[in-house]
C-alpha cells in the first residue's frame, strides 16, 4: 500500500516547502543539492515539523498523529547506538509490536548473527543494518531514509542497499549520491528550493537520469 503526499507545505523561516503529490510504491529517490529541502520534506513526512496538507499511510490519514503512531520507519544518516545487547534490545522492539515471531527472520535477511550477543564496539554500518532491524520489527507502513549510507564503506553499503531494494515497502529515500539513486530507485525526483522539479522513472539508462537531473539543476 502506497505512502500518499498531498500538498504538503511547511514554512520554517525564509524557506519554503510545498509538494503538491508524491505517491510513493516501490522506492522513490530524492536528489538535490544541499538546502534544496530533502531533509526537511523527510521531517515533515515523518511528523518531526508539523506542516499542512496530508500524508495517508497504510490507507488512513495520519497527517494529524505525532511522529511515533504514523507507522513510518525513519533512519537518519548518524546511527544510534543500541542500548544494550542487541538481542535484547531487538526482543524489547519486538514485543512493543508483537512481532516477536520475525526476530529470527529479520536477524537472518540482516546477517546479524555473529553479533546478537554483543553490546557494544559496532561499526558504523552494523549500527545500521541493527537500526534497519528494529524498524522491520516494528511493522511500518513505509520507510523515510535521509542519507543512510553517507558513513558506510563501499561493501556495508552495497549490502546495506541491497537489503532496501528487498523490502517490498514504499521507500523514500534520500541521498546527495547520483550513482547510489540510479542503483536503487524505481524513480528519482528532483527536489530545489523546497519542491519537486521532476520525477523520472528509473531505466537501465540511468545515466541519461542522472543528465536530465542536473540540467533542472543549471
Amino acid at each position: 500500500m502506497a505512502l500518499e503526499i498531498e500538498k504538503l507545505e511547511l514554512k520554517r523561516g525564509s524557506f519554503h516547502l510545498r509538494v503538491d503529490r508524491l505517491e510513493v510504491n516501490s522506492i522513490v529517490v530524492v536528489v538535490g543539492r544541499n538546502g534544496s529541502g530533502k531533509t526537511t520534506l523527510l521531517d515533515a513526512v515523518a511528523g518531526v515539523y508539523r506542516a499542512s496538507g496530508r500524508v495517508v499511510a497504510c490507507g488512513r490519514d495520519v497527517s494529524s498523529l505525532p511522529q511515533e503512531k504514523r507507522g513510518l520507519a525513519y533512519i537518519q544518516s548518524i546511527p544510534i547506538e543500541p542500548p544494550g545487547r542487541v538481542d535484547k534490545f531487538l526482543r524489547d522492539v519486538a514485543k512493543l509490536h508483537g512481532t516477536e515471531n520475525q526476530i529470527g527472520e529479520v536477524v537472518t535477511q540482516l546477517g546479524l548473527g555473529h553479533i546478537l550477543a554483543r553490546a557494544s564496539g559496532f561499526s558504523t554500518g552494523q549500527r545500521q543494518l541493527i537500526n534497519l532491524a528494529a524498524a522491520l520489527l516494528t511493522k511500518p507502513c513505509a520507510f523515510l531514509m535521509d542519507e543512510p549510507t553517507s558513513h558506510l564503506d563501499w561493501i556495508n553499503k552495497k549490502k546495506f542497499l541491497d537489503i532496501v531494494k528487498s523490502l517490498e515497502k514504499p521507500v523514500l529515500y534520500v541521498t546527495h549520491d547520483p550513482l547510489e539513486a540510479m542503483y536503487i530507485a524505481n524513480s528519482i525526483c528532483v527536489m530545489d528550493n523546497g519542491q519537486l522539479k521532476k520525477c523520472i522513472p528509473n531505466t537501465p539508462g540511468g545515466l541519461e537520469i542522472y543528465k536530465r537531473a542536473e540540467e533542472l539543476l543549471t
